[in-house]
Order: structure tokens, then sequence, then C-alpha cells
């Protein structure tokens, strides 16, 4: 089947690449959040790929493996630990890989661990992985201070929602007004984060002297994409800010601000090198 999930996967990592097809991993990432049962598949692919020997069909897997896990979530992270790729990543640092491929594998193996909570998270199995490299020696890349996540993890427990007060019906009427709904499900924060990283990333690899190459159809598409979450991320600012206003003016004694209830939609942490100077390293 042309495209399925393990084709395009086999398609998104080919040695014949020079660097990583955008549009082949957005399509990749559709396809699995459309029928998750093919996660498994395309993991299985990328899981072989990362044991090639080429460094550059193993920057390729990598680089599709970040792009499902901040699309797809749950089903990739949970595959992840199925497929054993995690154990596939631990061998490709004790093996002294090419410098970029070892960095990037470290980097996903930290963030993750972290992210999932570490050994009581909700997959220790992250955790296990950096533990061993940790105990025998291995140096991970320094975290960034301040960094937002690379995704957003599933919660352990269920969401306590506070009962509705008097203060926050003006807010709820302006959302029930609105065309778009304002909510935002963790799906659709996991998937407009993972959109803005793979478009900033997309656009940082483009030749300033080719305008041009903006009218490309990957990037054009990704664009529209991410304008129709801007309208609800501004329209859930506007409502916190609201919400805080009528909180301070009835003297509430909660202190919390706007800002820190805004889930970061668009991520701004850039850990990874340039995708596209890790592959013009390995092109000669």
């Amino acid at each position: 089947m042309a495209n399925s999930a393990a084709a395009c996967a086999e398609r998104a990592t080919h040695d014949m690449l020079i660097g990583p097809d955008w549009a082949v991993n957005i399509e990749l990432c559709d396809i699995i959040n459309t029928d998750p049962r093919q996660a498994k598949d395309a993991l299985k692919v990328l899981k072989k790929q990362l044991g090639n020997k080429n460094p550059k069909v193993q920057l390729l897997a990598l680089n599709v493996l970040d792009s499902l896990s901040k699309n797809c979530g749950e089903h990739v992270f949970q595959q992840i630990v199925e497929c054993d790729i995690l154990n596939e990543m631990v061998k490709i640092v004790t093996k002294k890989p090419d410098l970029n491929v070892r960095e990037k594998v470290l980097t996903f193996i930290d963030t993750w661990q972290v992210a999932f909570g570490g050994p009581g998270g909700r997959y220790p199995q992250y955790f296990a992985a950096y533990k061993e490299l940790r105990v025998a020696g291995v140096a991970f890349p320094p975290r960034e201070k301040n960094s937002v996540p690379l995704f957003t993890p599933p919660q352990n427990n269920p969401v306590t929602h506070q009962p509705v007060s008097a203060r926050q019906d003006a807010a709820i009427e302006v959302s029930r007004q609105s065309d778009d709904a304002s909510g935002l499900s963790l799906a659709e924060i996991q998937n407009a984060s993972g959109l803005a990283d793979i478009l900033m990333e997309v656009l940082s690899a483009l030749e300033p002297k080719t305008p041009e190459s903006l009218k490309q159809e990957v990037i054009v598409d990704l664009v529209k994409q991410c304008r129709s979450y801007k309208k609800r991320v501004v329209l859930l600012h506007v409502l916190c800010q609201h919400d805080d206003i009528l909180k301070r003016n009835t003297g509430s004694a909660t202190t919390a601000v706007a800002e820190t209830r805004v889930v970061p939609i668009v991520n701004v942490n850039h850990d990874d090198d340039d995708s596209e100077d890790d592959f013009a390293q390995l092109a000669h």
C-alpha cells in the first residue's frame, strides 16, 4: 500500500535524500494520527534505519522520530517502548557513532525521560535508558535553562476542574459567542506545537536568496494550519487575561496571572543543531 505508514517511513529515510523531506514527514504524521494502528509499522522501519551504518540515514530516521513525537504523541511514545527503539538508541551511543547522531540521540533520551517524570513516571523505560548511559559514563548535552518542552506528555492523573464561579461567567460568555472554540485539547496543543516547530525548521533551512521557495506546497500548508490555531490561541489568551482582571476586581486572593495559564503553543527550545547543517556535513 503506497500510502501506508511503513512505506512513508521508508521514503522519509531513503539514503538518496540529501536532507529531511518535510512533506513526507508531515504525511506520515497525518497517516498515524488518522490510523494510530499504523504507528507500530512505521516505528519498526525507523528502528531498522537507526541501525543503518550510514549516519545520514540515521539522522533522517531521528528527524522523522522527532516529528512523530511532536505530532502524534501517545501512540508513538508507546511504540518507541514496545518496538525496543530505546535499546537501539542506547546501542548507537555505545558504538561511538557520528557526533551529530550521538548528540541527537542523547538529547532525545534526556528530553523524554525528564518529560515523563523519571523512574516513577508513565514510561519508566525512558529513564532506564537514560540511567544505563549515565552508569556507563556517558555525558549528556547540557540542558537549556528555562527551555520549553519538546512536547506535552500525557497526564498521569485526571485534571481536577474547579467549580465555575461568577467571576468566570463573562469569559465563558465571550467564548460561546466566538465562532472558533477557544478550548484546546491536549492533542490539539501537541499538534499545534509540532506544526510550529516543523515550520520553523523548514524556514531556517531555506536559502535567503530564493524567496520563491516560500511558495512550496508543504510550506503553504504548514502556514495555513498554524494560522488556524493562531486565532484560537489569541482568543484563549484574551479570555485568560479577562478572567485575571475579574479576579483582581473582586478581591480574589488568587495571585496567578494569565501568562501562567496559557500553554505555550510554539516551541522555542532549539537544543538540536540545524538539521540541514547536519546533512551538509555528511554530504561530502
